[in-house]
């Protein structure tokens, strides 16, 4: 039998077992809460550059003048031309590599050919993306410019690449984004 004494001890330490389980799940659920919260505040501040009609998102975002939205409108023609001309040679560099890797014996001279002028193509991409935005940027006043900074930023840190029109291109393929 158990004496009053063990029997105390044990109901001590059901009750802090208890107690602990609580506090534990207790903090378990507001800390999701507050990941929740943190996910909605990072999902508002997160902005989408709309793939078609970009000069109408920046119009609308950067309330620009009209004399602003032609030269906008002209900036992203350029950007989208150039950016679709790589975006198609890095496709195709992309299925050359995958052919070669699909041979018997791939020939390691042409993959590191080919990633090497992925990688050139990428640096170009990057510098069109960083011409495009600097023509806008120097373009707006001071409060446009934050917004357009703010905007890239969250579109950069989002997936790193710049969204061009969709439906485009060669063979209209669906390639959203520029890799």
């Amino acid at each position: 039998m158990i004496n009053l004494k063990t029997y105390r001890k044990l109901i001590w330490v059901i009750v802090i077992l208890l107690a602990t389980n609580l506090s534990m799940g207790i903090s378990f659920l507001y800390h999701k809460q507050q990941d929740k919260k943190i996910a909605e505040k990072l999902e508002e501040i997160n902005i989408e550059i709309p793939a078609q009609q970009r000069t109408k998102f920046f119009r609308e975002e950067l309330n620009l003048l009209p004399e602003q939205v032609d030269k906008f409108r002209e900036w992203n023609r350029e950007f989208n031309r150039t950016g679709w001309s790589i975006t198609n040679q890095l496709e195709d560099l992309r299925i050359e590599m995958i052919s070669e890797l699909g041979k018997e014996n791939p020939d390691q001279n042409k993959l590191e050919n080919i990633t090497s002028d992925i990688g050139k193509l990428h640096s170009e991409l990057k510098k069109v993306t960083i011409d495009y935005y600097l023509k806008m940027n120097g373009e707006c006043n001071e409060e446009q410019k934050k917004k357009l900074n703010d905007i890239f930023l969250s579109m950069l840190k989002k997936n790193e690449d710049v969204k061009l029109p969709g439906g485009y291109g060669r063979n209209r393929r669906n390639t959203d984004n520029i890799n």
